[in-house]
């Protein structure tokens, strides 16, 4: 059997993408290769790019304005750079662990290693669980009956099992061999985010200030709510989340839904509401608000009245202006001490940030 590798799909939502659900399957990892360097621009800043009677503009001139572009485009290069080459780092370890753990077993091979160590292991999968697994891709598999699908199912909860008991061995094997990756991390490009006056949790002289550009509306925002819950956890104290909104055009529900969080907030009742909402996003229609101010105990007539004042949707097309500004184009968008993060990342992703800003001081 080959060793198994996951390689989280990360997907954000953004006006090019407009996926109604974020994608959740895992594929197994191939030797990545790390992109070729990029290159210099060459271009010295006062030189003169344009012309025309009575003015120029300079090299300058134009790297200013493309200046959010451009720093984006820097941030997805090296951080694309790290991931393949904390991907086959990854790889390379494992082959190595597998190797010594081989001949210490006095096995032939590694695949005769893994056959005992992890395909012995695992169990076939129950009628129940190929039932209840069967239940979660109802959708996908578009009305297929049970009986036409259910040897599909079995491989794929067989393959499952087999990555999960594979993780978990590996996990003993460099605990074994005391592997520690030292990869470091790349020194990206930061880019100032004001908190403004929005909601947070957190110290908030907390060493890593994330400030975060997201909206109701967006499955991949409520995907990565579960990434922010596990870094609010890990880094209690250390850590202060901003909220500020990014509602995208396309999703008619996402402003409305903004507001009425906001408004709960004047009544202190700021993340419950948020809580309910990102766990709840399709059921924000009107009378889903209600109830959910209802079940917060808000002062409903006050809330109404928060709802209709014109300054609540002036603040969130302030947070989008800010949030463009700074190179927002989709979300969610994480700003961890100014290093730009973005799309659904799982929990590592803003581990190495994290762990890179604490380790710096």
């Amino acid at each position: 059997m080959r060793h198994l590798a996951i390689v989280a799909l990360l997907a954000a939502c953004n006006p090019a993408t407009t996926d109604s659900k974020p994608a959740e399957a895992a594929t197994p990892a191939k030797k990545a290769s790390a992109p070729a360097a990029m290159p210099a621009s060459g271009v010295d800043n006062t030189a003169v790019v344009a012309t025309w009677n009575g003015g120029t503009l300079s090299y300058g001139d134009l790297s200013g304005e493309t200046k959010s572009q451009t720093t984006r485009l820097e941030i997805d290069y090296l951080t694309q750079k790290y991931q393949a080459e904390a991907q086959a780092l990854e790889q390379m370890v494992i082959e190595k662990v597998l190797e010594l753990e081989t001949k210490a077993q006095g096995k032939a091979s590694t695949d005769e290693l893994l056959k005992e160590a992890v395909e012995s292991k695992i169990s076939e999968p129950t009628e129940e669980e190929k039932r209840e697994f069967f239940k979660v891709m109802e959708r996908q598999l578009r009305g297929a009956p049970y009986e036409s699908v259910q040897d599909k199912i079995a491989g794929e909860l067989l393959r499952r099992k087999q990555s999960e008991r594979f993780g978990e061995y590996m996990t003993e094997l460099k605990a074994k061999y005391k592997v520690k990756l030292q990869l470091p991390y790349p020194n990206l490009p930061r880019i100032e985010v004001s908190v403004d006056d929005d909601p947070s949790i957190g110290p908030v002289d907390a060493p890593i200030t994330i400030v975060q550009f997201a909206e109701y509306q967006c499955p991949y925002c409520g995907k990565a709510n579960e990434s922010v819950d596990q870094v609010m956890k890990e880094y209690a104290g250390k850590v202060r989340m901003v909220y500020r909104d990014f509602p995208l055009s396309f999703h008619d529900r996402a402003i409305p839904a903004a507001v009425a969080a906001n408004c709960a907030g004047a009544q202190d009742k700021y993340w419950p509401m948020h809580e309910v909402l990102m766990a709840n996003q399709q059921a924000l229609q009107e009378s889903d608000f209600q109830g959910y101010a209802q079940k917060l105990e808000l002062d409903l007539p006050k809330w109404e009245a928060c709802r209709q004042d014109p300054a609540q949707a002036a603040e969130v097309q302030k947070d989008m202006e800010d949030g463009a500004k700074a190179g927002v184009s989709g979300t969610p968008a994480f700003f961890i001490n100014g290093i730009m993060l973005s799309g659904a990342q799982p929990f590592s992703e803003f581990k190495a940030i994290i762990d890179s800003e604490l380790e710096a001081g």
